[in-house]
């Protein structure tokens, strides 16, 4: 994984969330005794139901939940959460245009002047190789295009229905994501 660092200017609170969910297990109980205050008594705890319940990750939320809302308030920390539910639900339509910006950096990610077909439009962001892989995308329903499930091959994706006029994020199979930029 990527390393982080703890400069709350740099890294945004989901950032710092999806490495303290994705921490190895190993390293959990390290992080929580060097960087929460956590009573000992409580690690040992978190570090009990991390070896009987490992699939729960509690000892990993409690570490996010702990240094976020130490450095950024609970608010962040909840909103962090939010964030992530909806990316794991694909439920994204919810999302601001500066959490879309968040969540997305990094993603493959293409400027556009114009409209565009959805069938170009996954060409052009590298969701597809040629029209006839785009058509059998769609048809398929593997295509979410703002978190909307798309099967209209004739669908435009366009500025006006972008996240704040902006940012279009398309959605192929269950983890494949890109970002068509109207400029």
């Amino acid at each position: 994984g990527k390393a982080i660092w703890l400069d709350k200017e740099k890294t945004s609170p989901y950032e710092m969330y999806q490495f303290f969910i994705n921490s190895e297990d190993d390293k959990v109980i390290d992080y929580l005794k060097f960087l929460t205050f956590l009573t000992p008594e409580e690690i040992m705890g978190l570090e009990e139901k991390n070896k009987t319940q490992p699939h729960l990750r509690e000892a990993h939320q409690a570490l996010a939940r702990e240094v976020i809302t130490f450095l950024h308030g609970k608010e962040a920390y909840d909103e962090a959460v939010n964030i992530s539910k909806m990316l794991f639900s694909g439920q994204i339509q919810s999302l601001t245009l500066e959490q879309v910006k968040v969540c997305f950096e990094g993603v493959p990610s293409v400027e556009v002047k114009e409209d565009l077909n959805i069938l170009d439009a996954l060409i052009t962001c590298g969701g597809a190789k040629s029209k006839r892989e785009a058509r059998e995308f769609v048809n398929g329903g593997s295509i979410l295009i703002n978190g909307e499930r798309i099967k209209d091959v004739e669908f435009i994706v366009s500025k006006a229905n972008a996240f704040g006029s902006e940012a279009t994020v398309i959605r192929r199979g269950k983890k494949n994501y890109f970002v068509i930029k109207h400029v």
